[in-house]
């Protein structure tokens, strides 16, 4: 496995002109960190779900995809084989530095989930048609998903706790003692690190749960919007909100752990 890894890694680097010698210097980029993060997140999510459903019954993939502007890619791919329904998965990462403990006691944390890439105004004049909204709209939520984007979301909340070094420029984990005391409430294992366990405490919600809508209760925070209540589009800071009696979101997400009975939902239907 070592040589495996080792060798694929300098076959990247003669492939692209890459110095190996400073490859550490230029993945540790503060532009470049954030971009491997959230692929790299992808794999992760892959390997929770291959452990989390029963591969007698789910195949869980990760395509190789190169989707062009307002076509959106598919993160993770996870095939019910009896039915050989698609379902796509999105992963997103929280927002750094995206936790809030309010007066109430009740903490959220914010997913940053938006379009990599904002369409301009002939994407949105090729795309109304074809998605059967009009181009004045469009071009208000020009960076926001829809619903038919992908059918689940799913988040890691360690990104929350990181902030950004003011003399670096670099991500670092550096959670406040309100912090620490959020994550400890949600049980980590005691051979495990606070760092890791809240990189690897995902949740899982489908895409309807999030969608502004009268159904899910999210309002749109777009300025310009006219139907804040349900215009039907994903918001660029989806939140989970934690109960803070029972320390589980209160909101439509759901541990990863314990999602199996959410992708039955859609085999089902």
């Amino acid at each position: 496995m070592n040589k495996e890894w080792k060798e694929k890694v300098q076959g990247y680097c003669e492939k692209y002109n890459i110095p190996l010698f400073y490859l550490a210097e230029t993945l540790y980029e503060p532009k470049v960190v954030p971009m491997i993060r959230g692929k790299a997140f992808e794999f992760s999510v892959m390997m929770a779900l291959q452990k989390i459903l029963p591969e007698n019954e789910w195949e869980v993939s990760k395509p190789i995809m190169n989707a062009q502007i307002g076509f959106h890619d598919i993160d993770v791919r996870v095939s019910h084989k009896p039915t050989r329904k698609l379902l796509r998965i999105e992963c997103k990462l929280a927002k750094k530095g995206g936790y809030r403990l309010f007066p109430d006691g009740h903490s959220e944390i914010r997913v940053k989930c938006m379009r990599s890439r904002t369409l301009g105004p002939k994407k949105v004049k090729e795309l109304s048609p074809k998605l059967g909204i009009s181009e004045k709209i469009l071009a208000i939520h020009n960076d926001q998903y829809l619903p038919s984007d992908f059918d689940i979301v799913v988040s890691s909340i360690g990104n929350a706790f990181y902030r950004t070094d003011s003399k670096t420029g670099l991500f670092e984990w550096r959670p406040t003692k309100a912090e620490k005391e959020f994550l400890m409430k949600l049980k980590p294992p005691s051979q495990e690190n606070l760092k890791d366990f809240a990189f690897h405490k995902m949740y899982v919600a489908k895409t309807e749960a999030l969608t502004i809508g009268h159904i899910s209760g999210v309002v749109c925070t777009r300025g310009k919007c006219r139907n804040k209540n349900n215009c039907g589009f994903i918001p660029n800071y989806p939140i989970i909100s934690f109960n803070p009696k029972t320390n589980k979101p209160a909101n439509g997400w759901i541990p990863i752990e314990e999602s199996t009975s959410l992708f039955k939902d859609f085999v089902s239907d």
